[in-house]
């Protein structure tokens, strides 16, 4: 009630408010799943403190598992819950994103670890002279490769499957990696950058798509995405210095940070090989 989600008419019914109504499952942009994620997994949730204690992911301490995509791979319901989550976030984080930046110069682009290529569709629609890769792990591939077809994009966007810890596709203009590293702590995003600074060519092209932190924390969301990574993957959110740092270490100058206007913050933080 306070938080007007609900309403109480005279005869003490309850209903859902405009504010609400996202909660449903059949409507447009529903973030059901995503409420439900982000309401929190007491049993991961509740191991916040040890995390910090231990550095380790609740994850990993709850059952051994110290790598998250494996955790889910093992947990399918769980995988479901939070595959269906990100789908949804997904129309938050990308809002106002595509024409927050200029692609026109980029006749190839690869998305890194694109999941059922969202991102890339969204970009791909908007720049029809484009052509793109989808490149995520194996059993993303039938999902990747449908959702591509459903938004008639088969003919100019090849669906690809690997392991960016030891390749990416080779010779795109540009290399996206929407929300990947934050997913990583510093040793293991460095080593995902080289492997895409190996893939591309000299004057080629890295975009992040970050939920970048900013003085003064004018948005909640990436603090509380980074509590989210602490608790789950070992990653975290990072500042414009600490991008610019891994940037460095992993063969890139960070040329520029771009802010969209996506209510969680998202950022283009742009590098260019040196």
């Amino acid at each position: 009630m306070a938080a007007r989600v609900f309403a109480e008419d005279k005869a003490g019914r309850f209903r859902l408010t405009v504010l609400g109504q996202p909660l449903r499952s059949d409507v447009a942009d529903s973030v059901r799943a995503a409420s439900i994620f982000l309401s929190g997994d007491s049993e991961l949730e509740g191991r916040l403190v040890d995390c910090v204690r231990s550095g380790k992911t609740a994850i990993e301490l709850v059952s051994g598992i110290t790598n998250f995509i494996e955790y889910y791979r093992q947990e399918p319901a769980r995988a479901a819950v939070f595959n269906s989550a990100m789908s949804a976030m997904s129309n938050a984080h990308y809002a106002g994103v595509v024409d927050a930046y200029d692609f026109r110069s980029i006749r190839k682009l690869v998305d890194v670890g694109g999941g059922h290529g969202r991102l890339l569709s969204m970009i791909l629609t908007a720049y029809p002279k484009m052509r793109g890769v989808l490149f995520d792990l194996p059993h993303v591939f039938e999902g990747g490769q449908r959702a591509i077809a459903e938004a008639g994009l088969s003919n100019r966007c090849e669906v690809v499957s690997g392991d960016f810890f030891r390749s990416v596709p080779a010779g795109g203009d540009a290399y996206i990696l929407s929300r990947v590293i934050h997913d990583w702590a510093d040793e293991k995003a460095i080593a995902i950058l080289e492997v895409v600074r190996g893939a591309m060519p000299p004057k080629g092209l890295l975009l992040l798509f970050e939920t970048m932190i900013r003085a003064g924390n004018r948005l909640s969301y990436p603090l509380l995405s980074d509590l989210n990574m602490v608790i789950r993957t070992g990653g975290c959110e990072r500042s414009e210095a600490e991008y610019r740092a891994l940037f460095k270490a992993s063969g890139f100058k960070l040329t520029r940070a771009i802010e969209t206007p996506s209510p969680t913050g998202m950022t283009i933080i742009e590098g260019k090989p040196t």
